[in-house]
């Protein structure tokens, strides 16, 4: 997480472009978009997106974040490559889903998610460039200006740090929030639980479409760096791209096993049948961010995908905790906790105090 922009003018472009360096990527935008939203910062950034600060010149420079896209390096390296076109179109669907959650969360309640307050296009320079192959010669993606119409979500102002950068001990960004998180550690922890259960169990409730159809939504993938740490002091989810639909008590295959190795739970292997997965693996995922929490060490994965827990921190952990961890990871799902509600409900009584 960084906020430091570079701001240039790109005279080809005719716009003041800003450019800043994350975890070893460049990253590319235009400095105002939509002749509306000035770009200040970043909030995050990861495999799929980017998250910037900005303001929003027509508003008093009211305070917003900007969702992008942001493009798989591999095949842009390549000039030329037709393997492009799908990878922008899969990227934007994923972008629209993402949208279409976020007034999901509206519809349904959610105070502690993103509140979207408008869709915009501009350049894309992400998907632009200039892009750099394998051989070093520089190149642009320009095929169809497909670049020329790229989509961004406006959503409300999140004043925190992500959790991913709370939890690492060599970002200095903001020493603050990290303080006072780990002054309280058991403390935030269980809130985050108890928080973060509860808005993904309002997804999980089937609710009935004008059609008759009864829908319901699995999160996925959930992780540090897709959860926000308020300065309030409470717990937002920022990612909603990756939720896969039930409709009528089934998963549609087309959304299921978007997750991220260590977190996934083991029905997301490809032998488990993808229609059957359900709310226990957001139980999974919930478990497996706790464990990075308490821990500050992120569960890593083996051979097989399968995520992996160190005994030796686990037997750290206060009896209780170590003992709802367990139950919300355990590999059999006839073992795990059969809801949210239920993980929820246990967490209530989990001691914050290491001595308890």
């Amino acid at each position: 997480m960084t906020n430091s922009l570079q701001t240039e003018y790109d005279s080809a472009l005719q716009r003041d472009i800003v450019k800043f360096h994350n975890n070893g990527e460049d990253y590319r935008c235009v400095a105002q978009l939509n002749d509306r939203y000035h770009l200040t910062g970043v909030l995050a950034a990861g495999g799929f997106g980017v998250i910037y600060q900005a303001e929003d010149r027509r508003l008093f420079n009211k305070k917003v974040l900007i969702k992008a896209n942001r493009y798989n390096r591999r095949y842009l390296r390549i000039p030329n490559n037709k393997a492009v076109d799908k990878e922008v179109e899969k990227q934007r669907e994923r972008l629209e889903h993402e949208r279409r959650m976020l007034l999901q969360a509206g519809q349904r309640d959610i105070a502690q998610a993103p509140l979207l307050l408008d869709e915009i296009h501009d350049l894309g320079l992400d998907l632009y460039g200039p892009h750099q192959a394998d051989d070093g010669q520089t190149h642009y993606y320009a095929k169809n200006d497909l670049w020329r119409k790229e989509p961004f979500l406006v959503l409300n102002y999140i004043n925190g740090l992500p959790m991913d950068a709370v939890l690492n001990t060599q970002d200095r960004s903001d020493d603050s929030l990290k303080a006072a998180f780990f002054r309280n550690q058991l403390f935030f922890v269980k809130s985050f639980i108890i928080q973060t259960g509860l808005i993904l169990e309002r997804f999980h409730q089937e609710r009935k479409t004008p059609a008759g159809d009864r829908l319901a939504f699995i999160y996925q993938d959930l992780k540090p760096a897709n959860v926000i740490f308020t300065r309030e002091k409470n717990f937002m989810l920022i990612d909603f791209g990756s939720f896969a639909l039930r409709i009528n008590g089934q998963t549609d295959p087309g959304f299921a096993r978007t997750g991220t190795l260590g977190y996934q739970p083991p029905e997301f292997s490809p032998n488990f049948p993808a229609d059957k997965i359900d709310a226990r693996a957001d139980v999974f995922t919930l478990g497996a961010t706790v464990y990075h929490m308490l821990t500050r060490q992120a569960p890593r994965a083996d051979a097989q995908d399968q995520s992996v827990f160190d005994t030796d921190l686990l037997n750290k952990l206060p009896n209780d905790w170590r003992n709802w961890f367990l139950k919300a990871t355990h590999i059999d799902l006839s073992q795990r906790f059969v809801s949210m509600q239920e993980a929820v409900g246990l967490a209530y009584h989990l001691p914050v105090s290491k001595g308890s």
